[in-house]
């Protein structure tokens, strides 16, 4: 906060408790002073706290915005206003009731309004404004953690001399993000408005408008050549829904509701480079990869770095992007009307039944994919368009029947039946005009790509050898499919208020159905015309498959109560399942939750629970068949995920007397995941020798499909197990005391503390991946940095062993503590004026122990903030 903010806070104070204090004693003869004053014919009651923060960051700013994105400003902290006629009936409303916060600043702020009037109307209307900052570094890891590369080594003698000089990298070479290149910073404009007409009777009427507006900057990647992107997001969702209830019989309410919300959204991404360079002497800018390739430049038939010490491009390197963007418009619409009964018009049976139909469209329009610069695969120059429109459909249909029969008073049966049924077909004619040129090897890169390049917004001059445009005209037909419907089946005892129980059993049929067809035409184009014939058209056809999963799950639970002040819920679910659509579905799971809540006396209670839930997944022999193996046969075997959660918690609230009162808790979580899987990695990187590769295995039953269909020589799938897993432990504590009339003291705190770590093992020992890389944690190593043998004239290995596949990967969200500190004092200074004091402190530590400190090319995001609150509350 600037000076003059700040003395404005502190002026504010000064001068408008008098003028409230003033306003309070003028109110006090009123009769109706202890419950608000009276205006016309109106009993009203309000307050309003304004006041301003003062904030301090120290550390990451990024991660701070993250996790608080508590800012220095002035705030309108709180408001409410409630009135209400002096003679019920009257006026035009029995209840108005309208308050906001958070207004001026804050991250997260709403007004909210509701007014009714008995038999009339009943009107809410909600308004939310949310700011939303993403910064996190372990978002699309590992695009965030390559190292800058050598560039002052020398050849010396016919072999290269590493830097003796400090430092030993060019970071612009290949720049350090201490932020991450996923950024989100938006802005969400939400409101929900509902109007009920005649709520008390027998024929009510509901009218609703909804709306959701996004809007700001995203940054990205884009896959192909990691490449930074930024764009402007804008998205706007708009809803109307129509709604009657009837009560045809007593006790029986037939609902009807009719919704149509229509979605735009509209996205422009263009390149956005952390440090652009010069393509060689007064070349065009350039920007390179986030991973930066090992591109070959020799020189005397050696390799030498790719950027120079001023920070310009080799154009020998054949790598870089001069300029990018993608452009497209969606429009969506989706109708929906749905039929619901309740009932419990018969004597022993509750009825519940609804059914929902929805027919919407989703189309794609002025799609532009533009791309010009060298994508560094074999030295390929080269310049790309995509576009075409894209149209897809979504119906759905879903049904849901619930019947709870009480055959006693103690005994009941309750029978929910669930369907559910949608589709999406949908076409992209997509057409790609691509323009290449493959040159020789001593050939720089240079811009523009070559004639004729018959791409639109690519120039056509400027390079003697001669571009040509292949045109691919590409047709795509897809449908996905699922019909699922469950049925859950229970019985109910409860034969006294202190204790009740139920066992029952849940039938699940999933099934999904998929179909592909695409019919392909090229054409080659060069500077007279037509150079090749345009090919015939080929299909890719996956012809319609389905795939069933049938899922029985036993189901328990009780309630029972030792003590009018104790009581203990347990339930159980016990799933097992003959199929799975993924390799991370579960086929066997078995839950457990459990909570209790125990009121020792009138001042204190504890309670506790726990949640435990454990999962398994035979993956290769769902798919390949019995005694299918992930890995070679040679090695244990693998089939698919294990994982569990375990959530354990415990609490205590405690009203020592009227001055003193204290909540505290624990939270405990434990998490385990661990996956097959064949990664594809370069042999020559793996430290100890590579194991062997994975065989090729089935992984559809009726079409075949190979796992590892982009397997190479030189980079065969090599089987791996991933397990993560992430101990974390919370806890709270809130301290309430009022020392002496008109004064109130808040103290509280909260930390959690998380220790994991995700970990890839070797398929054929179960030891810890280990890869080899320099002394930057690139892996393969590059030519010239520390730690990277050269082996000839082209290639070169790394000499340094670290835990792969990422050698550099930081543990962020798994390791870290987390502390916040918060202290308030409040202090009336009159009846209805309040002064109010808050501090907070937050503190974030990242726990980076498991990578070396040469190895740190993302250096903990760890911060540490002060804020300050000063505001007054005036209630009149």
């Amino acid at each position: 906060m600037n000076k003059g903010c700040l003395a404005g806070v502190l002026l504010m104070t000064l001068i408008i408790p008098p003028l409230a204090i003033g306003q309070d004693d003028a109110g006090q003869a009123d009769d109706h002073s202890s419950i608000g004053h009276v205006w016309r014919d109106y009993v009203v009651q309000q307050s309003v706290e304004v006041g301003g923060r003062i904030t301090r960051v120290n550390g990451n700013s990024q991660m701070y915005d993250t996790f608080v994105n508590l800012q220095t400003g002035p705030r309108l902290l709180g408001q409410e206003l409630w009135m209400r006629p002096m003679t019920r009936g009257e006026g035009l409303f029995d209840n108005l009731y309208v308050s906001s916060f958070g207004f001026g600043g804050d991250p997260y702020d709403m007004a909210r309004v509701r007014m009714e009037k008995t038999k009339w109307y009943n009107f809410v209307g909600v308004y939310r404004r949310d700011q939303n900052y993403f910064n996190d570094d372990l978002f699309a890891n590992p695009l965030t953690l390559n190292p800058g590369v050598t560039n002052c080594s020398t050849v010396v003698g016919g072999a290269v001399s590493p830097c003796t000089s400090s430092p030993a990298f060019n970071t612009k070479a290949n720049y350090f993000y201490s932020n991450s290149p996923h950024l989100q910073a938006t802005t969400r404009n939400m409101g929900d408005f509902n109007l009920a007409l005649f709520p008390q009777s027998a024929f009510r009427i509901r009218l609703g408008f909804a709306f959701n507006d996004n809007n700001g900057r995203v940054d990205s990647s884009l896959e192909d050549v990691a490449i930074d992107l930024t764009q402007q997001l804008e998205m706007r969702s708009q809803r109307y829904s129509f709604g009657i209830d009837i009560r045809p019989l007593a006790r029986t309410t037939l609902s009807f509701d009719q919704s149509l919300e229509y979605v735009k959204l509209d996205t422009a991404y263009v390149n956005n480079p952390v440090n652009p360079y010069t393509l060689g002497t007064g070349g065009p800018s350039v920007s390179i990869p986030i991973y930066f390739p090992p591109c070959t430049i020799t020189v005397g038939g050696l390799p030498r770095p790719p950027i120079t010490a001023t920070g310009v491009l080799n154009p020998l390197c054949n790598t870089g992007v001069f300029s990018y963007s993608r452009n497209d418009n969606v429009r969506s619409y989706f109708p929906t009307s749905q039929l619901s009964l309740r009932s419990n018009y018969f004597r022993n049976l509750d009825i519940t039944a609804a059914g929902t139909y929805s027919s919407g469209n989703s189309k794609l329009l002025h799609y532009n994919d533009l791309f010009q610069g060298g994508i560094g695969r074999g030295g390929t120059a080269a310049a790309y368009q995509v576009t075409g429109p894209a149209n897809t459909n979504r119906v759905s249909g879903n049904a849901d029947l619930g019947l709870t029969y009480h055959l006693t008073k103690s005994w009941s049966v309750s029978d929910r039946f669930r369907w559910l049924d949608w589709r999406d077909p949908g076409f992209f004619n997509q057409l790609t005009l691509d323009c290449y040129r493959t040159p020789a090897g001593t050939a720089p890169l240079s811009s523009p790509i070559g004639a004729p390049c018959s791409i639109p917004g690519i120039t056509t001059v400027g390079n003697a050898a001669a571009g040509l445009t292949a045109a691919s005209a590409v047709d795509y037909n897809t449908l996905e499919a699922e019909r699922t419907y469950f049925n859950t089946f229970t019985v109910n005892w409860a034969p006294m208020r202190k204790i009740s129980s139920y066992v029952g059993y849940r039938y699940g049929r999933r099934e999904l159905r998929t179909a592909y067809l695409s019919t392909t035409t090229n054409s080659l184009t060069g500077a007279g015309g037509t150079v090749g014939a345009p090919g015939a058209s080929t299909q890719a056809v996956r012809p319609l498959s389905t795939d069933k999963i049938n899922q029985n799950t036993a189901l328990i639970g009780f309630v029972f109560r030792p003590l009018d002040q104790w009581r203990i819920n347990v339930d159980a679910e016990l799933l097992g399942a003959d199929n799975t659509f993924t390799q991370i579905g579960p086929r066997h799971e078995q839950r457990v939750r459990a909570s209790t809540v125990y009121k020792v006396n009138r001042w204190a209670s504890v309670n506790g629970g726990f949640h435990i839930a454990e999962s398994r997944n035979d993956w290769a022999k769902s798919f390949g068949g019995p005694g299918i193996n992930l890995f070679p046969a040679a090695y244990a075997p693998a089939y698919g995920t294990k994982s569990h959660d375990h959530y354990y918690t415990l609490g205590a609230s405690l009203q020592l007397n009227h001055q003193v009162h204290l909540d505290f808790g624990w939270t405990y979580m434990d998490q385990y995941f661990s996956v097959p899987a064949c990664m594809l990695l370069t042999a020559g990187i793996v430290a100890g020798g590579a194991p062997t590769a994975c065989p090729v295995t089935t992984n559809q039953p009726t079409v075949p499909a190979q796992l590892n269909v982009t397997a190479s020589a030189t980079s065969p799938p090599l089987p791996l197990t991933q397990v993560y897993q992430e101990n974390t432990h919370t806890g709270f504590a809130v301290l309430t005391v009022r020392p002496i009339d008109r004064v109130t003291l808040n103290l509280g705190y909260d930390i959690t503390s998380t220790t994991g770590n995700d970990t890839w093992y070797r398929g054929d020992n179960g030891a810890p991946l280990m890869v080899l890389g320099d002394a930057y944690g690139n892996s393969p190593g590059i030519p010239g940095n520390p730690g990277t043998i050269v082996t000839g004239p082209t290639t070169s290995v790394g000499t340094i062993s670290f835990r792969g596949p990422f050698p550099n990967q930081p543990l962020g969200s798994q390791d870290f503590n987390w502390h916040r500190v918060n202290a308030g004092v409040a202090y009336e200074l009159a009846k209805g004026v309040t002064l109010k004091g808050a501090y907070g402190y937050y503190d974030y530590t990242e726990k980076e122990g498991n990578i070396s400190p040469n190895q740190l090319v993302v250096l903990p995001r760890s911060f540490h903030a002060n804020t300050g609150t000063v505001s007054l509350k005036y209630a009149f």
